[in-house]
């Protein structure tokens, strides 16, 4: 079955972005290779939120090493607006990172891909991103090498048609596209919320210059999936037996997205039905896991309630 961005889609009110506790020491004593990026904001990235097994497991996510990703692009671009995505998807595949894009101008996403939408009913300046994170839960999760088997799978990017922006605008979204969740406070990088800053990386990137960005480069020198922190948490029933009946049905998921105040969890069956289970409560989850709130969903309870 295709699972398509249309299928996935959320509204990101409650979803904001905000500032997540710094990468513990013993995070960054597992990354050495971090230290060679003098200056990076990791530690402002917000993680994936994993609740299983008596576990709430915090990671970070991102794509695959080595892989290109699918983009779709709109058809109805203006020439203008053609050049300025065209800058955006080039100045991060000059980044370092190792990526780069398979650019589909007016074709949809066959189940994985970024999807850019330019929209003529939001305010000029705006943008906003959903990105999608599969877990694996057919492997061990957190193992003794501290990672869950996760990469990104599909991420949503709508920005403001015609907006004198854009070129800085995208390049930020497609940083939450690419993993970063969230926002730097500080630094030099594309993912501060300052809309000036931005701006500025978008001129610099539509006058050819090459964009160097050290938090995304440090998120992609360390595996996808790797625990920031894990906590004992008594109460993981819920997921733990849809996790059990999705491995038993062949469900596809569970994706997971993540907010400043919520996150959810989805599966899909075989005929595209969702799955949902929403997590509230993450801000304060972050120092005290019990105050995590885990709410399945109509069809979600229907499920339990069978077993």
């Amino acid at each position: 079955m295709r699972v398509t961005l249309a299928v996935l889609s959320l509204t990101v009110t409650g979803f904001a972005c905000s500032v997540s506790p710094p990468l513990t020491a013993e995070f960054e004593a597992r990354h050495p290779q971090l230290e060679r990026f003098e200056g990076h904001r990791l530690a402002d990235l917000r993680p994936y939120y994993l609740p299983l097994e008596g576990r709430l497991i915090l990671f970070v996510c991102r794509w695959p090493d080595g892989r290109r990703i699918p983009v779709s692009l709109p058809a109805d671009a203006s020439a203008t607006d053609r050049r300025h995505l065209e800058a955006a998807l080039a100045a991060w595949e000059h980044a370092g990172l190792g990526i780069s894009f398979e650019r589909r101008w007016g074709e949809k996403l066959e189940g994985w891909g970024i999807e850019i939408v330019l929209r003529g009913d939001m305010i000029a300046y705006s943008a906003n991103t959903v990105t999608d994170c599969a877990v694996d839960l057919t492997q061990p999760v957190a193992s003794p090498a501290r990672r869950v088997e996760a990469r990104i799978a599909l991420a949503s990017i709508h920005a403001a048609r015609g907006d004198l922006r854009l070129v800085g605008s995208v390049m930020h979204e497609l940083g939450h596209a690419l993993g970063f969740q969230g926002h730097a406070r500080r630094g030099s990088t594309v993912m501060v919320r300052d809309t000036n800053a931005i701006r500025r990386s978008g001129e610099r990137a539509l006058a050819g210059k090459t964009h160097s960005d050290a938090t995304l480069q440090a998120l992609y020198a360390v595996p996808s999936g790797s625990v920031v922190r894990s906590f004992p948490l008594s109460d993981t029933h819920v997921v733990d037996r849809l996790a059990a009946l999705g491995r038993e049905r062949g469900w596809i998921g569970p994706l997971l997205r993540v907010g400043d105040r919520g996150g959810r969890m989805t599966w899909y069956e075989r005929d595209g039905t969702e799955i949902i289970v929403v997590l509230e409560g993450l801000q304060q989850a972050r120092n005290h896991p019990e105050r995590l709130v885990i709410d399945p969903w109509k069809r979600a309870m229907q499920l339990l309630d069978e077993r």
